[in-house]
Parts: C-alpha cells; sequence; structure tokens
C-alpha cells in the first residue's frame, strides 16, 4: 500500500481494519474501486493520499460499473473498423477512455457510500471486541487485566491480529498513535540508530491530566514496544504542548509547555 509517498507492506488486512484506526475523518473520503483484477497484484488497500481537504483511498475491489454489463455503457464494435472509411482508432479509443471516466465519476459516490457502510460495521465489531473477549486477550498476553486499567492498550489491542504486518511500520503506526491518544500531531525524534522518542502534541492539559496521562503511558509504550516496535529499537516518550504561552499565573509544567 502507498500511504502519503510511501510504501507499506499490509499483505491481505482488510482496508475497514486499517483505516478504523486511524484518524481519517469518515466525511472527507472519497473511494476509488480499480476492480478486483488489480489484486492479483496489489492488497486490498492500494494506497491512501490526500487532495485539497479530501482523502482518496484505493482499493482493488469491484465497483457498481465492475459489476454490472460492458453493453449497458458501450458499443461492442466501437473500436472496429469495420465499413467506416473515417475511422480514427485514436479518436475511438479516446472517446472511449473519457467515457469510462465519466461512468467512474457517476458511480464513485455510490461505491464511496457502500464502503462507509462497511467501514462503519467494522467500527461496531471494534466496539464489541473493546468491550471485553477475554479469550481473544488471554490468547495473546498472560495479563488480561491490563485492558481495565489502561485506555490506550484498550484501543491498540484491536490489532493484535495483525502485528506481523504492522511491527515497525512507523508511518502506520504514527497515524494510529494519533487516533489513540486523540491527538493531530506525533512526532519521532531519532536519538540514533536505534533509539527513538515519540514526541506527542497534546495540548491544554491541567496538572492532573497530565499526570495521569504521563502514568497512562508508561505501560502503553511497554505494551506497544513489546508487540509493535522492532526488538532492536529503545524508545521513550514526551507530552508537550509548544503552543502555550509563557505567562505568569497560568499552568506551567516544566517540561510539557515550559522549558528552561
Amino acid at each position: 500500500m502507498n500511504y502519503q509517498n510511501e510504501y507499506i507492506e499490509i499483505e491481505e488486512i482488510k482496508a475497514e481494519t486499517l483505516i478504523s484506526q486511524t484518524d481519517i475523518e469518515e466525511e472527507n473520503i472519497n473511494v476509488v474501486m480499480q476492480g478486483i483484477f488489480s489484486r492479483n497484484y496489489s492488497e486490498d488497500l492500494i494506497s491512501i493520499t490526500n487532495e485539497k481537504d479530501n482523502t482518496v483511498i484505493e482499493l482493488s475491489r469491484d465497483g457498481i460499473f465492475h459489476l454490472l454489463p460492458e453493453g449497458l455503457f458501450f458499443n461492442e464494435n466501437q473500436l472496429k473498423k469495420a465499413n467506416r472509411p473515417d475511422f480514427d482508432f485514436e479518436k475511438e479509443l479516446k472517446e472511449l477512455e473519457n467515457q469510462k471516466e465519466a461512468i467512474l465519476l457517476f458511480f464513485k459516490p455510490f461505491d464511496t457510500k457502500y464502503f462507509k457502510l462497511s467501514l462503519e460495521m467494522e467500527k461496531k465489531l471494534n466496539a464489541v471486541v473493546e468491550r471485553g473477549n477475554r479469550i481473544f486477550l488471554d490468547a495473546f498476553w498472560d495479563e488480561p487485566e491490563i485492558e481495565t486499567k489502561n485506555e490506550y492498550i484498550s484501543k491498540i489491542i484491536l490489532l493484535l491480529p495483525f502485528v506481523s504486518h504492522l511491527r515497525g511500520n512507523m508511518a502506520l503506526l504514527i497515524d494510529i498513535l494519533k487516533n489513540i491518544f486523540s491527538v493531530k500531531k506525533i512526532e519521532i525524534e531519532k536519538k540514533g540508530a536505534f533509539y527513538h522518542r515519540f514526541i506527542i502534541h497534546k495540548e491544554g492539559l491541567s496538572k492532573e491530566e497530565y499526570q495521569s496521562m504521563d502514568k497512562s503511558l508508561i505501560d502503553f509504550f511497554h505494551f506497544f514496544r513489546h508487540w509493535f516496535l522492532p526488538v532492536e529499537m529503545e524508545y521513550d516518550y514526551r507530552i508537550k504542548d509548544y503552543k502555550e504561552p509563557f505567562i505568569l499565573g497560568s499552568t506551567l509544567l516544566l517540561d510539557y509547555n515550559t522549558h528552561l
């Protein structure tokens, strides 16, 4: 899959499963169905790109156009010369391509609507799992009770079945983390070949909220490193608010919104 100009190996993970764990806004999604034929050389989710205010998702699936007979749209002899002395193959081919583009554009909202319904179903299934599938949890780790204590672990645990495909895919993992922490920006500072610092931009936290989140992230990143980071990678993290102005009397927390 091409994700924001970077290729990520995801094999046969369903598109809805991945997108449901990101911060992509559902109302801004536009779906392009490239046909099931492309599944021979591509994953279900081909690419995710940004175009103006929309997120374009390409899928190797049949849309409505691919499922209907071609005879509904095209003349089967359109590219045959037959007895047409003024036949121009290049012109006819260009016209055929324009017709196909217009038909795909017509069906695009319907394909998008169907995908959104499928995505909504995926999110509902995720919610069911989040409420407690004890057998599922016990099959993966020895301390399932952590799920009831840490809100961040309970969200990312849904992706454990796909951990072999996600481990080390930092571009996709960062997008997943933004969704889990409800933030718009997460940066990675490399402190060496195998040492990464996660900078979580979370604005407007009170002292109590900052301390609570910082405490929760200790267990979360321990879990995250164990399952989703390469075994040789070391890490630490920081919660930052760079937008809070330095005004005496306001909530100033050293190493969060105040720096010496």
